[in-house]
């Protein structure tokens, strides 16, 4: 390989950093393994980087695909949409992907802590406490500490189910803005 195909698989290799080393490598090889395959046909290297051609347009790609394979949630994952966000997705993406991947989050974290707090105010109140910090409030109705923890249940899981809800649209999202992978 020459100079010109190794600085391509460099920039590539800059793009993809977010990805797991296992990942990147695996993409690396592929891209390679097709560049060397096209040179060996007598294919010029000008003409190889013109036919895979942008390096960003390609790693997003690569990155949006590796993405949007499964929309379970992951804290590496997490981390990889906040890379995709600010190298990839432009302005829109920019904005966007953040405020709904961490909404996502902060609604799952809501999700489970809510009914926790429907607990902790339930045994208080079987043991005699008030616990003051524990309150939900909607309106001028407070619900009284055989009502919380049902109503700390249901919002728990609302919570949880939208926070889900928006992690697969970000993950969508995602996978329909990286569509312009080029068939190697």
């Amino acid at each position: 390989m020459d100079k010109i195909m190794n600085d391509y698989l460099i920039k590539i290799e800059k793009y993809l950093k977010s990805m797991s080393d296992s990942e990147r490598i695996d993409i690396e090889k592929e891209i390679k393994s097709v560049m060397l395959e096209l040179q060996n046909n007598g294919v010029f290297s000008e003409q190889i980087i013109e036919r895979l051609g942008n390096p960003k347009e390609l790693a997003k790609a690569y990155l949006g695909e590796a993405i949007s394979k499964n929309s379970k949630f992951s804290w590496r994952k997490c981390g990889a949409i906040f890379a995709f966000c600010s190298s990839f997705a432009g302005i829109n993406g920019m904005l966007l992907l953040p405020f709904i991947s961490t909404l996502s989050i902060a609604l799952m974290i809501g999700g489970v802590i809510t009914p926790i707090g429907g607990i902790v105010k339930f045994v208080g109140y079987l043991m005699g406490y008030d616990i003051a910090g524990v309150t939900i409030e909607m309106g001028a109705f407070t619900p009284s500490p055989m009502q919380f923890l049902p109503i700390s249940i249901v919002i728990g899981v609302l919570m949880f189910w939208l926070g889900k809800v928006l992690w697969k649209l970000t993950i969508k999202y995602i996978h329909a803005i990286s569509q312009k992978k080029k068939t190697v």
